[in-house]
């Protein structure tokens, strides 16, 4: 019987006490744990010299079991130095989040050693673009590994499968990396045993200290001592075995999910569908009446809390959607994590919902409930239109009906799919500066090479120059595409991630890791930014210049280079007068046109190339945190926006310019082909508080939910928060410390955002209906 639950006294104390378990002195373990093992081996191939390297930093890091809690595991906080091209201090604060930053000198001379002379200069230019953040670029974290495949084998069994490969390897590369594979699962056995001692341990230690031992939270976990013999138990099965019941499958994914930190950079590390892969062990366990509804939302919840430890890290959790057989696949746990989210009020994990038609109103119900805390989550996403998507990208029919998210919003296979999915993002609007300056950046001293030639007068008409952009952006996507191409193939030779690998299904059998091209599917991402700035500064060009003749084009220039000094008028004019994108204009001279126009090309670009390992680069309409960045980065723009400020948001309009309502952004956003979106899109969407405290508001935003996704809308998320609220927040953060807001993609403590990006959020539309 589903009942509501609330948060017991267990699960608050884990929560409250959570962040004092951050460790300063763990930092630099992971670190130096790689860098020994390299110098211990200096004859191993990289793939067995970073498998020992994993395999130290388990044997080395600290073990911990948090007072009180019901699962073993904590998530540290680790330099990621050795085995990425990535520049993180040690210096910071372990319970909030690292700076991570890309070493670009790093990577680019690595990639050079294995090009020719030829590839230099655009090399050091794509070098320069991620410096002026025309091309947000970054690698690393991004995973979702087949935890559904080791809950039903173990480690024992994946061993033995590498143990066999090993013995059928043709190559010295083959042997080279099953022989890795074989150092981190024994690695990970090794690992499970240390908490089994550590359990052990503190058994012992409440026997000698003769302390009486209560239940001291009344609830179904019994005393310390009862608690510790039931890890001690799981552990002891699950150190070589396949998982039998709910907890011990819980506690195999904690750790198996913890180990996955220690290799990976903490940015997207996702779990998949977490509901449906635990469900079987869940229903055993109630068949045979050794769990309950209430007790496996308590045991949810202290996992939740494990999560929490990372800070803004996009780890992604994927509920609901179908079976393999297209039937709506929500159970009891997709209800418990609903509930878990909206009960404790943190930013870790995301929650992703896979919407299918022929859900419950249960579900809807649960959903709706989890949207009015007003934290973001959860994010929809339409099942007919993302598997679509996946197909056009090569994903078989018998492997899309499970795809997952990782990260923010990006579609992938859990355990057969190497989501390479934030490889390059391009700010459009920078590029629309750089063709008005003939390739100087305003905001930098670089001038970067150009297709166009022409000068400022010699557009003659709005149509010259709006080709003028779309062969600038076509020469700068197939420019990108080349370097990335050249850097794919140094993270192929260089940079393997063993202990992913044995986590994804294809890798064992080829004898090849993940970043060897091991996996079924390997996606690389290209995504746009600052679509809807783009579009109103061309929309507004071609409005106060060639159809008004308001001004020249050169005037207009020197209006948004001296940043609308002195030309109040004109700020004006562009900035509400002109005509924006997202307002359901799509007719031959509207923005909402230029918009499928530049989206369209992009798509059909990335459709001719193949990335290194022969799968598909794939279109992104999200922005994660880069719309703000990138804005701090750009000079004015013609459509009123001023120097530095955000850029528009993913795939929506503009802050604050989508004033014709939530039906008419819907209209304009579906008027290009989601399904072409293969490496997901966001659409935001603000509402008002008081929507939702009547029936009648609550209908009316599902009906918007439905109709956006049959008119081929692929996701959408809900933010519920005033204005007013966020401005008190950005005043007196003090008090608002837990305020958590939905950004792009992601959701994140409103207070711990850079002021460009909460300034962003308060800008946007808040809609009525």
């Amino acid at each position: 019987m589903r009942t509501k639950r609330t948060v017991t006294r267990r699960i608050q104390v884990l929560k409250e006490n959570r962040k004092k378990y951050a460790r300063t002195s763990e930092i630099p373990v992971r670190d130096d744990a790689y860098r020994e093992a390299v110098r211990e081996h200096p004859e191993a191939s990289v793939e067995e010299q970073y498998a020992y390297g994993f395999a130290n930093t388990l044997a080395k890091k600290e073990i911990l079991i948090p007072e009180d809690d019901l699962l073993a595991g904590y998530l540290f906080q680790y330099a990621y130095n050795v085995n990425f091209p990535m520049k993180v201090s040690e210096d910071f604060d372990p319970a909030e989040r690292a700076k991570f930053q890309m070493d670009m000198e790093r990577e680019i001379e690595e990639t050079k050693e294995l090009q020719s002379e030829s590839a230099s200069d655009e090399l050091d230019e794509f070098a320069d673009a991620v410096e002026t953040w025309l091309v947000k670029h970054w690698h690393s974290g991004h995973t979702l590994a087949g935890y559904e495949m080791l809950l039903n084998t173990g480690w024992g069994a994946l061993l033995s499968r590498v143990e066999e490969q090993l013995g059928k390897a043709q190559s010295e590369k083959e042997k080279q990396t099953a022989h890795a594979f074989c150092i981190v699962l024994k690695a990970c056995m090794s690992y499970m045993h240390r908490y089994l001692e550590e359990t052990e341990r503190q058994l012992n230690k409440l026997k000698r200290n003769n302390k009486i031992d209560n239940n001291d939270y009344d609830d179904g976990f019994g005393t310390r001592r009862e608690c510790l013999e039931r890890m001690r138990d799981a552990l002891m099965n699950i150190e070589t075995k396949a998982p039998e019941t709910f907890y011990e499958a819980l506690q195999l994914l904690t750790l198996a999910n913890e180990m996955m930190y220690c290799e990976n950079i903490p940015s997207g590390i996702s779990l998949g569908r977490i509901d449906y892969y635990l469900y079987p062990f869940y229903q055993k366990d109630v068949d045979a009446g050794r769990l309950n509804y209430e007790e496996t939302g308590e045991l949810i919840e202290a996992f939740w809390l494990k999560c929490s430890c990372q800070k803004k890290a996009y780890q992604n959790m994927t509920l609901g959607g179908c079976d393999a057989d297209g039937r709506c696949a929500v159970n009891d746990l997709t209800y418990l994590c609903l509930e878990s989210a909206a009960n404790l009020r943190v930013d870790q994990p995301s929650v992703n919902f896979r919407w299918t038609d022929d859900m419950p109103e249960e579900a809807w119900q649960a959903v709706l409930a989890l949207i009015r805390t007003g934290m973001g989550f959860p994010a929809l996403f339409y099942d007919p239109c993302c598997m679509k998507a996946q197909m056009k990208n090569g994903v078989l029919k018998e492997d899309v009906w499970n795809y997952g998210f990782v990260g923010c919003v990006e579609m992938a296979i859990p355990g057969k799919e190497n989501a390479m999915t934030e490889l390059a993002r391009l700010n459009l609007p920078k590029l629309l500066n750089l063709l008005l300056h003939q390739g100087k950046d305003t905001c930098s001293d670089k001038t970067f090479r150009m297709k166009n030639q022409k000068s400022l007068v010699e557009f003659e008409t709005y149509e010259e120059l709006e080709q003028a952009y779309l062969n600038e952006l076509e020469y700068w996507v197939r420019k990108i595409i080349r370097n990335l191409n050249r850097i794919e193939h140094l993270y192929a030779e260089k940079y393997p991630l063993p202990y992913l690998s044995v986590l994804t299904e294809d890798c064992i059998g080829s004898r090849k890791d993940v970043m060897a091209g091991g996996a079924r599917y390997t996606g690389v991402g290209f995504n746009l930014g600052g679509i809807g700035t783009a579009v109103d500064a061309l929309a507004a060009i071609q409005d106060v210049i060639y159809d008004k003749n308001m001004l020249t084009l050169e005037e207009c220039v020197e209006i948004t280079d001296h940043d609308f000094e002195n030309a109040g008028y004109m700020l004006q004019y562009m900035s509400a007068r002109a005509p924006k994108y997202g307002n359901d204009q799509c007719r031959k001279q509207d923005a909402d046109r230029i918009a499928v126009k530049m989206e369209r090309m992009v798509s059909d670009i990335l459709k001719e190339y193949r990335n290194y390992w022969g799968g598909p680069y794939r279109l992104g309409l999200y922005t994660v945190e880069d719309h703000a960045i990138m804005g701090m980065h750009t000079g004015a723009t013609a459509d009123g926006r001023k120097s530095g400020e955000s850029l528009s948001n993913s795939s929506g309009a503009s802050q604050g310019k989508d004033t014709h309502g939530p039906t008419a952004l819907i209209n304009s956003v579906t008027n290009f082909p989601m399904e072409e979106a293969g490496n997901g899109m966001v659409l935001d969407v603000k509402f008002t508080p008081s929507l939702l405290e009547e029936e009648t508001g609550k209908r009316a935003l599902r009906s918007l939910i439905e109709t956006y996704f049959h008119k081929g809308g692929m996701e959408i998320q809900i933010s519920i928060v005033s204005v007013e609220t966020l401005r008190a927040a950005q005043e007196h953060p003090e008090n608002y410390a837990d305020l958590i807001v939905r950004v792009s993609g992601f959701s994140a403590y409103f207070c711990s955002l850079r002021k460009a990006t909460q300034d962003e959020i308060i800008k946007r539309t808040e809609h009525v209906m």
